[in-house]
């Protein structure tokens, strides 16, 4: 998990921080996603959350992804959609 992009969803009043997860929106839980290579450790922390909240990552990785999290029930936060 990376600070920056952590800080960067703090910003918004949509975010509040947490001790169980990477942070929350809407009470459900957010994991932070780097890159790609995280992806799989962020859907089974998901998973143990009991499979519902979001993942957070950057706009340059988003489009890749968006097919592949249509098939699951799993939210995708980019910058725009938090603040």
């Amino acid at each position: 998990m990376s600070n920056s992009l952590l800080d960067t969803l703090l910003l918004s009043s949509k975010i509040d921080s947490s001790e169980d997860y990477d942070a929350t929106y809407e009470s459900l839980p957010v994991i932070i996603a780097e890159s790609t290579k995280d992806l799989d450790s962020a859907l089974a922390k998901l998973d143990e959350a009991g499979g519902h909240g979001y993942i957070a990552t950057w706009k340059k990785i988003y489009s890749p992804l968006i097919q592949n999290f249509y098939l699951k029930d799993v939210g995708l936060l980019t910058k725009m959609e938090t603040f």
